[in-house]
This record gives structure tokens, sequence and C-alpha cells, in this order.
């Protein structure tokens, strides 16, 4: 059956939130689905301290485009991967762009798969994620080959279903070629809830993979899916900031729906420029946390492999050592870290 244009077209909504995808046809693999074509279905938008606001597209197989592109292999790479109904030009995207680019010299790629997870084809974006995952692996593996990247310093950061998606990068690659570290922020659980690891983020996924939970058991996973994982105020709604009363009292209506879901990108963003500002603790649960009765290493249950730092941060600064469950709290509003630096 031949799906009429319109029905596939994307449009982008504008709301008091943030931009948002919508199409009237869900694109994937069924009878009434509009056809994916990767080329055009997923876009990779190269933004540097060169073209620091208007992206730069990279198209798959244009060895000719990465030469003249603002890319460069010498500067560390982060890769970010959007949500559901996000695009490049949404609130999270454009949050993490400018929190690396003040950061330092970095390349941003953002993962522009919009029109593979629009409202409100929730399921059908789920069962994209394992295709995009492997387009993006196989992305990864042309810009290196056309000398834009190098692998070593790449960074993957994943948002809900963009942290999935980061799970089947790493699973997707080629010998010899691990993805070092996977950053995911509140991976999606509704409809990934029951698979295996082969069918969400798991620790194998990278040489490093670090997750942080802030809505656990509604938008987000609220067990381990990492080698470490920080679970800031007990990893589960409501997070601090995010009643109905607080929001309004502090203008945040925006965020009402997803607020908790949210808070994951927001307190990985701040990481970025205020790296020991999520200071963490093992411990194995909340509880325990909370009456400061952590016990001291090794933390029940935990397989060290290698000796874990003094001292432990959420976000950016998560030291690829890091083993087991780490809790800490935040503010209610921004800056949300609690230490000074």
């Amino acid at each position: 059956m031949v799906i009429p244009a319109i029905l596939c077209t994307s449009f982008t909504l504008f709301t008091a939130a943030t931009p948002f995808t919508l199409t009237l046809a869900p694109h994937g693999d069924c009878t009434l689905c509009c056809p994916v074509i990767w080329r055009k279905n997923v876009k990779f938008n190269l933004y540097t301290r060169r073209n620091p606001e208007k992206p730069y597209q990279i198209i798959m197989d244009d060895y000719t485009g990465v030469q003249t592109s603002p890319i460069r292999k010498e500067n560390p790479t982060v890769i970010y991967i959007h949500g559901f109904t996000e695009l490049d030009g949404g609130h999270s995207t454009t949050t993490i762009r400018k929190a690396y680019l003040k950061r330092g010299d970095y390349n941003v790629l953002i993962v522009d798969w919009s029109t593979l997870s629009a409202f409100p084809w929730y399921e059908h974006a789920v069962a994209n994620t394992p295709g995009v995952g492997k387009y993006v692996a196989q992305f990864l593996h042309f810009l290196t080959l056309a000398g834009g990247l190098t692998l070593a310093t790449l960074h993957v950061v994943g948002f809900s279903l963009g942290a999935e998606i980061a799970g089947f990068i790493g699973k997707s690659m080629k010998a010899g070629g691990r993805l070092p570290r996977i950053t995911g922020l509140d991976p999606a659980f509704p409809l990934y809830m029951f698979s295996n690891m082969r069918g969400h983020l798991s620790p194998s996924d990278a040489e490093f993979v670090d997750v942080i939970h802030t809505d656990g058991g509604v938008f987000g996973f609220p067990v381990p899916l990492g080698h470490a994982d920080f679970f800031p105020n007990g990893g589960t709604p409501i997070q601090p900031g995010c009643w109905l009363t607080e929001l309004f009292l502090h203008r945040e209506l925006r965020y009402f729906i997803a607020c908790s879901h949210n808070r994951a990108w927001m307190y990985y963003a701040e990481s970025v420029n205020r790296e020991y500002a999520f200071e963490a603790t093992a411990c194995n649960n909340y509880h325990l946390y909370l009456h400061g009765k952590c016990p001291g290493e090794p933390i029940r249950g935990v397989a060290y492999d290698r000796p874990q730092p003094d001292r432990q941060y959420m976000g950016i600064a998560a030291h690829p050592n890091l083993r087991g469950k780490f809790y800490l709290k935040t503010n209610q509003v921004a800056p949300y870290g609690k230490s000074s630096s």
C-alpha cells in the first residue's frame, strides 16, 4: 500500500515547553507505516566553535563533505541523541550543545531522528531504535574512514529513547571498534522493561557505561543498567522542584508532564561546565544513604575489576573505573549540583 505523502510529512509544533515533531502516520516496518529512508530520516548535524549556531550536515558516504566540514579529528567528539518527539533545536539538544561548546573545542554531533520518533507514535519509535543504532554505527565507521573521527575520543550521550539507541550503537559496532563511553540519561522504560540485555542499554555496549536515573518506574528505568548508575534523590519521581506548586513558583510549568524525566539531561548539561558539582556516594540503596549508613568498600554485590577513585561524581566527571550504585541530592532549581565547584 502506498501511503499518501502528506501523511508522512513531519510537522514541528511550538509550545510553551519546546518544539516537538508530529506526523500523521508513523514511520517504520508495518502495513500502514511510512517507509524508512535512513539517509533522509536520520540526520547528523555538526556544531563546533566555528559554527556554534548553524549546523553543518554530514551525509553518509560523502567523503568530500567531511573534508570540507568544520570537524577536527584532533578534537574530542560528543554525539547526542534526543528522545521521543524531540528534534535538533529542541531544549535538550540546544542546552547540551551550548554546554559542550562553552566547555571547549568539541565536535558536537546531534543525531536528529525526529521523523522516526514523532508524536504520537511511541510504539513505532521504540521499534525504530535498533535500526537507528545500527545506522549510526555505520556512520561512525564511515566518519572514521573519512578522517573526521578518532574513536578513542568519542563519547555517546543519549536521553530516554536516545539512551537506548546509544546502546544499540554499541551493540552494532564492528570488532575492534568498541565505544569508549556511553552516558545514558534516564533510559526509556516503557516497552523496554521486559527485554533482556540485548534489548536495552547494558554494560557490554561500551568500555564504560554510566547512567543517570531520575524518573525510575515511569518514563525511565528504575534499576541499574550500566557499570555506574547514579540515582539523584533516589532516582524516582518526583525530583526536587517538580511539584506543581514549585513549577508554578519558578515559572517552569512547561516541564510539568515529564519534569522528573527531563531532570536527567538538565543535571548532565550542568555537569559539563560544573564537573565536580554532583558528588555522589556509593551505597546499596537510597534508604541507607539518607540515614548515613553506606558501608565502606566493597559494596555488596559489586564486582570491582579495577581500583575505585576516592571521590565519585555524577555527570561528565564520572570516572571510568566506577562500579556500582551511587546516590546524591540536588537543589530544586538550577544550579542543581550542591557542591561549590
